[in-house]
């Protein structure tokens, strides 16, 4: 009977395996991706824009680059981290619980549940609550790719700009 028990053992020890990488694969690879965009503010001129970067993942997210129209560098990309529950948007330099810094400085944490967040606030610490990226360019913005690392490996990622990213291109 030993070696019918070895067997099952080795077999056992396959699928376990096997399972594990599927499940190592659907996270990193075939799950979408962590980073969502909550929403965008642009100024009058559209060569300013900020969007809100959400990260849905399970660890930190680190942003290396941002592109926009066609792989161009812009003008300067920072990233706004904001210790309240304002939103990063709109003119807020003046804001002191929102500060802005380079993109590479401060890592995405994964988004808190509301309850979390109004823990956070409780307790006075100044923990990250929202993020936004603001970029500046010297033309219009018509479309952002991002550069991030997640689980040790980098991505790369179009961002989303939906209806707004259509009226801007109509209105070239």
């Amino acid at each position: 009977m030993k070696p019918k028990s070895k067997h099952l053992s080795r077999l056992l020890y396959m699928g376990l395996g096997l399972l594990l990488s599927a499940i190592l694969l659907y996270l990193l690879f075939l799950r979408p991706t962590p980073i969502k965009v909550g929403g965008f503010t642009s100024s009058a001129d559209e060569n300013t824009l900020i969007f809100e970067v959400i990260n849905k993942g399970f660890a930190d997210v680190e942003l290396l680059d941002v592109r926009v129209n066609d792989g161009l560098k812009p003008a300067k990309a920072e990233l706004g981290v904001s210790y309240s529950l304002h939103l990063v948007g709109g003119d807020l330099d003046e804001d002191p619980d929102i500060e802005f810094v380079d993109i590479r400085e401060v890592p995405l944490k994964p988004e808190l549940m509301p309850d979390e967040k109004r823990a956070a606030l409780d307790q006075g610490s100044r923990i990250p609550l929202n993020y936004g990226v603001r970029l500046y360019n010297d033309e219009p913005i018509t479309q952002i790719k991002v550069k991030y690392k997640y689980g040790g490996i980098t991505f790369t990622r179009e961002m989303p700009m939906g209806r707004f990213f259509r009226d801007n291109i109509s209105t070239k």
